[in-house]
């Protein structure tokens, strides 16, 4: 073989491993381009949740973390404690009102504008007080509620507030057996046919822990894509079983979970001494629908 074509055909090959090497390198910087894209994308979500949450949850965990794992005095110690987080300066990128019924007060933050509100009551109670009066501050709301007992409920809530009723106790899931009972998910989303609850107000005796559970990252009202903007809750305690640890175990486990998911904001937590339970407000400050309506 001649010697010019080994020098040539040698030259063609060390060319086509450069060419090898320069695609196998275009490919490297072009994928680490893309991860160093969606890095900062997570970083700015973070970044723009700690005007709030971050207050929120610097202000609220230290106070907790010696009393992880300690039930009974995570419940009875956790308003003492988190008293003073209620008036942190974040906090004034809500407009936060009061709204009162016959026997509490009801926290909701109120929109910048005149949007069109969805409202859902869980557990009707035979008193819409404090429905009626936040009609009056946001004229603009929907308003939909459910309770078993329809006797005065339903004339409330239809005829005085001019709302929907539905005569379902709503829980954690659907149960074929009971026609009275119906999945919290399954009732937004295919019932209302809402992909967003703007206000969620809950008092349905026992059963906000299992809802409660599915607005996590990895519940089922999550899961179905429906949004909780802002939530009034009573957070029950051994209400049914005196003797029994299990809801204040799902009060302890919630609140930690709230502070990992980066979420919600727990606000104007009130202990209820003579019939244990607690009252408390809870904000959705991550998506981008919610703090849309309500942050400045």
């Amino acid at each position: 073989m001649p010697q010019w074509y080994c020098l040539l055909n040698g030259g063609h090959s060390r060319k086509l491993r450069f060419l090898d090497k320069l695609v196998i390198l275009t490919t490297l910087i072009f994928v680490s381009g893309l991860i160093l894209t969606m890095l900062p994308e997570e970083g700015n979500e973070i970044k723009n949740l700690s005007s709030i949450f971050k207050a929120f949850h610097d202000c609220v965990r230290p106070k907790l973390t010696h009393l992880e794992g300690n039930y009974e005095q995570f419940w009875y110690l956790f308003t003492t404690l988190t008293e003073g987080c209620d008036y942190l300066e974040a906090y004034k990128a809500l407009d936060i009102r009061t709204v009162k019924n016959q026997d509490e007060i009801k926290y909701v933050a109120l929109p910048h504008q005149g949007e069109h509100l969805t409202m859902v009551t869980l557990g009707i109670g035979r008193d819409v007080n404090a429905e009626v009066k936040l009609k009056e501050l946001h004229p603009n709301i929907e308003f939909f509620g459910a309770d078993p007992v329809s006797d005065t409920n339903k004339d409330l809530y239809v005829n005085t507030l001019g709302g929907k009723y539905f005569q379902y106790t709503v829980r954690e899931k659907y149960e074929k057996e009971t026609t009275r009972h119906i999945g919290a998910d399954y009732f937004f989303k295919n019932v209302l046919r809402k992909d967003r609850i703007d206000i969620l107000w809950i008092d349905i005796e026992q059963n906000e822990y299992p809802i409660l559970e599915q607005l996590h990252s990895d519940g089922l009202i999550y899961k179905k894509g429906v949004k909780i903007c802002q939530i009034h809750v009573e957070l029950h305690k051994n209400l049914f079983e005196p003797k029994s640890e299990f809801e204040i175990m799902k009060f302890h486990d919630f609140v930690w979970k709230l502070l990992e998911d980066k979420k919600y904001i727990m606000m104007k937590p009130y202990h209820v001494k003579g019939f244990n339970f607690i009252r408390t407000f809870i904000v959705n400050v991550s998506d981008k629908e919610c703090t849309d309506l309500y942050l400045k």
